[in-house]
């Protein structure tokens, strides 16, 4: 399904999201907080990002502009670190 809003501006860089996402556990994965989900390259699962939405880390439209990268997505989609590969 494809996110039907209007692409919304980030208040952050995609990094910045990224980071602020990473701040809570994963519900995929359940990852802790702090460690990626994934790596080579570093990534986190789509359900953190709603997870850390929910927790106020990050806010709608910022979630709204990482998921508007996706044609479609599921919870265990990764969205990659920007920058961060090892």
């Amino acid at each position: 399904m494809k996110v039907t809003a209007p692409e919304a501006p980030a208040a952050r860089s995609l990094a910045g999201i990224c980071q602020a996402a990473r701040q809570a556990n994963c519900g995929e994965c359940w990852q802790v907080p702090g460690q990626p989900c994934t790596s080579d390259p570093d990534g986190d699962h789509v359900a953190r990002f709603g997870r850390a939405m929910r927790r106020g880390l990050i806010s709608g439209a910022e979630l709204v502009a990482v998921l508007g990268r996706f044609a479609a997505f599921t919870t265990a989609t990764v969205v990659e670190t920007p920058g961060r590969s090892r």
